[in-house]
């Protein structure tokens, strides 16, 4: 029989990644609904601060990729009871392991499962990365303290469309000199890697097909900085044009791209961050599938449409295209026109 703790001190180390702590936010609301009178704490890199899931009473932020030394003391006097790590890395469970944390969860990768506490049970392995939703996997989990008769696909059912309330629009629009407008589109080209990239010629041309219509939609570039040349190629080509795009690349804190997103009538993305933090916004998302697998990391939210030529070739999880007769052809073979159809239908 499994015994349920009403009181616990939690702690959770959050993904590595933007997209991977977005794709864990229906984690965050169940732990919160397992755990409703416990204190909730969470810890993992500079984005977790500024992309926080409510419920947790105590949210720090890594200095690079480590804790502070006075935040590790504060953590290690603070005696949790439970802790799990959404990371697949060594280093997390090494972590839980430090802090002295009795009960420890992950996924049992990097050779790290005598780090982590488990029912002794060989027919059963923690998911990740074998063929199910990360999201889903995250959730499994939380198996030991589920209720009887309640499975982690319930509990995904449940909260796969939890949203992130977004800061007041009107406030961001005044900060970088927005006009009002019915039909925004964020574009995001950019990505972690070569091979998630749809190309900017692409884009380009998708977005001329776009603002052939009227009313004119209010185009807005977002990404993070590595992400600067494609969003700096495709303001330039526009620069001396009737086509107005703003870019903002850089310029963004997380929570604020998630407002804009929120504003806007559509977003057009790649395999990437804000892909998954249009899920957490609720707003119509135009993605692209490449090197990756669908099944596995694709955005949660509904209101999807997502460009998937599933060649032989895919997927390929390699950050750059191995094909040498054909690259990227998972990308560059998706029709400029029909992205820019999707999107028009959709504004």
């Amino acid at each position: 029989m499994k015994i349920i703790p009403t009181r616990a001190k939690v702690l959770v180390h959050a993904p590595n990644w933007v997209g991977d702590h977005a794709m864990a936010f229906p984690f965050y609301a169940a732990l919160r609904e397992i755990f409703p009178q416990s204190e909730l704490t969470l810890i993992g890199r500079a984005w977790v601060a500024d992309l926080a899931p409510v419920g947790f009473s105590t949210i720090i932020a890594f200095q690079g990729k480590a804790l502070s030394a006075a935040d590790f003391a504060r953590l290690r006097n603070n005696n949790f009871t439970v802790g799990f790590t959404l990371s697949p890395s060594f280093r997390s469970a090494w972590l839980l392991k430090k802090l002295g944390i009795a009960k420890r969860h992950g996924f049992n990768t990097d050779m790290r499962s005598w780090l982590l506490t488990r029912e002794k049970n060989k027919f059963r392995r923690q998911t990740y990365n074998r063929g199910e939703h990360r999201s889903l996997a995250y959730l499994r989990l939380l198996a030991p303290y589920l209720k009887a008769g309640v499975i982690a696909e319930e509990l995904w059912e449940k909260h796969r469309n939890v949203q992130l309330t977004p800061l007041p629009i009107i406030t961001l629009e005044r900060k970088f000199s927005l006009k009002k407008s019915a039909a925004r589109v964020v574009i995001c080209p950019g990505s972690t890697a070569a091979s998630k990239k749809y190309p900017v010629g692409h884009f380009i041309r998708a977005i001329e097909t776009l603002t052939k219509r009227k009313p004119t939609p209010q185009l807005i570039l977002m990404g993070a900085k590595i992400d600067q040349i494609e969003c700096d190629t495709i303001a330039a080509h526009f620069a001396n044009t009737q086509t107005h795009v703003v870019n903002l690349c850089a310029q963004t804190t997380l929570r604020e791209a998630h407002a804009l997103i929120a504003s806007a009538r559509a977003v057009v993305a790649n395999d990437s961050g804000l892909s998954h933090i249009a899920s957490l916004a609720g707003t119509p998302l135009v993605t692209f599938n490449g090197m990756g697998r669908r099944e596995e990391t694709s955005p949660l939210t509904p209101r999807k449409l997502l460009f998937d030529l599933q060649l032989a070739c895919s997927p390929c999880f390699a950050r750059t295209c191995p094909r040498k007769d054909f690259p990227l052809a998972c990308l560059v073979g998706i029709a400029p026109d029909a992205v820019a159809a999707a999107v028009a239908n959709i504004c």
